[in-house]
């Protein structure tokens, strides 16, 4: 008599390891005996809250408090790391790629396809996408010019493209331009749009200093540094007198880095080692609160609180700069050459206006947009 493949002994072999990889985790973790065994302790979960940015927080706060009280899960997840970075040599997980000489990539979840889009040229934008881009980037240009301030887009580039010569062979040869190329490319008919392209000022600077952490997706502090000097450089003939600090006067200190968020993904974050500067921002005040009210909107996309510094700085800049997480080592360099920089920290770029009534509201005479390079991902809405 034929039976079904639910009685099959292998596949109920397998359910069976299924179901005690999934509930034995929460066993150990309910049950006093089970804990005092395996050295595990009761779990302390963070308290829930229903605004937008603690939701936001609550999943990776959650697996922090899970990973702190399941010791026994860590073990078992460190041998598993082991088995595929030792032995087979490859990534854990698809959305990192281990590089030569200890270098990791984000290539982000396999749907975005940033490898194809942003290192192969395999998946360009079409001409609507381009048009997209233009009529938003013109629009904003417009509009802060309307109020009298200058829009300057800044793209940060993906590790990748300034460091490409430590990407796995697999990865193939580029077969035609990635996104970033095609947009700059597009808007070279509309100068009015001011985007800074900040790659081959990074790609100069490489051959003297580390510009990325190499198991990270962000540049470090000097990779920020050459980052500022070229925004400075763009921004000067329209702001005279703005100075540019070297990399001597801010008194940079090496330092070594743990636990950065590539190697984090992979497992590595207690084993993993970085070099990185610290830097002395000793000309501004401190940070203070905003004095205005923020939209709801923007609040909702805001990953820490907005604030405002001032600085002793010529060239009589008061900035308003919406930055994404490439802003947060670039931003302090910025605020020690303008006269005033009020900063919002915001997550992935969402294509909207939620927070476009600040500059105005702030008097500011300077707007600067950061965005990482994988945010071309898409084209506007």
């Amino acid at each position: 008599m034929f039976r079904p493949d639910s009685w099959d002994p292998w596949f109920r072999l397998r359910v069976a390891i299924f179901c005690l990889v999934l509930y034995v985790p929460l066993a150990v973790m309910l049950s006093p005996f089970l804990r005092t065994w395996t050295d595990t302790r009761k779990p302390v979960f963070p308290d829930w809250s229903w605004k937008v940015g603690d939701i936001r927080r609550y999943p990776s706060r959650f697996e922090e408090q899970f990973n702190a009280a399941l010791l026994m899960r860590m073990k078992v997840a460190a041998l598993s790391r082991s088995f595929y970075i030792d032995w087979l040599g490859i990534s854990p997980i698809p959305e990192a790629v281990l590089g030569t000489d200890g270098w990791l990539y984000y290539t982000g979840p396999v749907s975005e396809k940033l490898l194809d889009r942003h290192v192969r040229g395999r998946d360009p934008y079409s001409q609507d996408e381009l048009a997209r881009w233009r009529r938003l980037l013109l629009d904003r240009t417009r509009h802060f010019r309307s109020i009298g301030a200058q829009y300057v887009f800044v793209i940060a580039p993906n590790k990748e493209s300034v460091y490409p010569e430590h990407l796995p062979g697999w990865i193939g040869p580029r077969l035609g331009p990635s996104r970033l190329d095609q947009l700059l490319a597009y808007l070279q008919s509309v100068p009015e749009v001011a985007v800074i392209d900040l790659r081959s000022a990074l790609i100069a600077d490489k051959t003297a200093a580390t510009l990325y952490y190499r198991t990270d997706t962000h540049w470090n502090t000097r990779g920020a540094y050459t980052a500022y000097r070229e925004i400075a450089r763009v921004l000067e003939p329209d702001f005279p007198g703005l100075a540019v600090k070297s990399w001597g006067s801010l008194n940079p200190k090496a330092v070594e880095r743990q636990g950065m968020d590539i190697a984090k993904m992979i497992g590595l974050g207690g084993e993993s080692r970085d070099a990185g500067f610290e830097i002395d921002h000793g000309a501004c005040t401190k940070p203070r609160p905003l004095s205005i009210a923020i939209p709801k909107a923007l609040q909702s996309r805001m990953t820490a609180p907005a604030y405002i510094t001032q600085c002793n700085a010529p060239g009589n800049i008061n900035a308003v700069i919406f930055y994404d997480s490439f802003g947060l080592a670039l931003v302090p360099f910025l605020e020690d050459s303008f006269s005033s920089t009020a900063n919002f920290s915001i997550t992935e770029w969402k294509n909207d206006l939620a927070g476009y009534d600040m500059p105005e509201k702030l008097n500011a005479n300077l707007v600067v947009e950061i965005m990482v390079e994988r945010s071309l991902n898409s084209a506007p809405d």
